[in-house]
């Protein structure tokens, strides 16, 4: 794919979903890695068009020896583009021991706060991410052999809440070919190669198996993830209404919900009001609490990130008890 063709599907992308708007201040992270340089410099290159206002993140997750040299890396190609810069260490390790959870997700969870509380601070408008054609393709593999239901088939969406990702109709290739063809450098991350993380193994031993059987693996799966979110955004407005016709408030201002009047529904739907009441649950929580309700297990029930959920009577009411801490230096 060649260098022009590159920027045009990118302009298609934010024009077919609007991700772009005049005088917006994006934020956009980068880790220094070929995705995350190649569309900070396509977002530099259509500044003029938009009047963007751009500024760039960097997470050092300090997990390998090279994390400080794709820091200075970072800070000088950012530098030298003249673009404002946001660096963050974090102590992933420490973080997904106090939390319990492996290293890709602490690590994920991560730049995802700090995406978030550095976008709020600086009052930007959106987040660009530099996910691929690829990264879809192997989030879809990742969520199937989880057992994963419809939205998380559905693959990575291009834009959700202030998150865009305008790379995703673009191959892997064709950005390190596009970055070639610019005489820009980008780092190879070693530990990509490393099939002890799940992602990696997909990516290397699953995805070329894949590619064997049908070379444009990638663009279909992408159309089927686009059918399903269309069909995922009608079930959520469905679920949505359903709430409000159960949605109370307890005495003390806490989420609550009507039982008699949530068991009227299917069990779709009722898969969808817990996720909208809960947005952290992952499946078997959602049917740790399904269960719970079925069998009318009056009391307090803790789940995982902090939520507890309180039965009594004909009312379940959902309380917050604390959120996680992170690792910021």
């Amino acid at each position: 794919m060649k260098r022009l063709s590159v920027l045009h599907q990118f302009l298609d992308t934010v024009n077919e979903y609007n991700l772009l708007r005049k005088n917006y201040r994006i934020l956009v992270g980068i880790s220094g890695g070929a995705d995350s340089v190649c569309l900070l410099d396509l977002l530099n290159i259509v500044t003029p068009r938009f009047n963007l206002e751009l500024w760039a993140i960097h997470i050092n997750h300090q997990l390998r020896p090279e994390a400080q040299r794709d820091e200075t890396f970072v800070r000088k190609l950012v530098g030298s583009w003249g673009i404002p810069l946001k660096v963050v260490k974090v102590n992933t390790l420490a973080f997904g021991r106090r939390h319990k959870i492996g290293i890709e997700e602490a690590a994920r969870q991560l730049r995802y706060y700090y995406y978030q509380r550095i976008a709020k601070k600086l009052k930007c408008d959106a987040v660009a991410l530099g996910h691929t054609a690829d990264d879809n393709l192997e989030t879809v593999i990742y969520h199937l052999v989880r057992g994963s239901g419809r939205r998380g088939l559905g693959g990575i969406p291009f834009i959700r809440n202030i998150f865009i990702r305008p790379l995703l109709k673009i191959t892997r290739r064709a950005v390190r070919d596009y970055l070639t063809a610019r005489s820009i450098e980008w780092i190879e991350d070693e530990s990509n190669q490393d099939t002890k993380f799940i992602r990696n193994l997909i990516r290397l031993q699953v995805v070329p198996v894949l590619e064997k059987i049908n070379p444009s693996v990638r663009e279909n799966v992408l159309r089927s993830c686009e059918l399903l979110r269309t069909e995922d955004s009608f079930f959520d407005s469905l679920a949505e209404r359903a709430l409000k016709k159960i949605y109370l408030l307890s005495s003390r201002n806490q989420p609550t919900i009507d039982i008699n009047r949530f068991n009227r529904y299917n069990l779709v739907l009722k898969r969808r009001i817990i996720k909208l009441l809960i947005p952290e649950i992952d499946a078997n929580g959602v049917e740790r609490v399904l269960d719970l309700i079925s069998r009318k297990c009056a009391g307090s029930h803790h789940l995982k990130m902090g939520t507890v959920i309180r039965i009594n009577e004909n009312l379940m009411e959902i309380v917050n008890i604390c959120r996680r801490s992170t690792g910021a230096d």
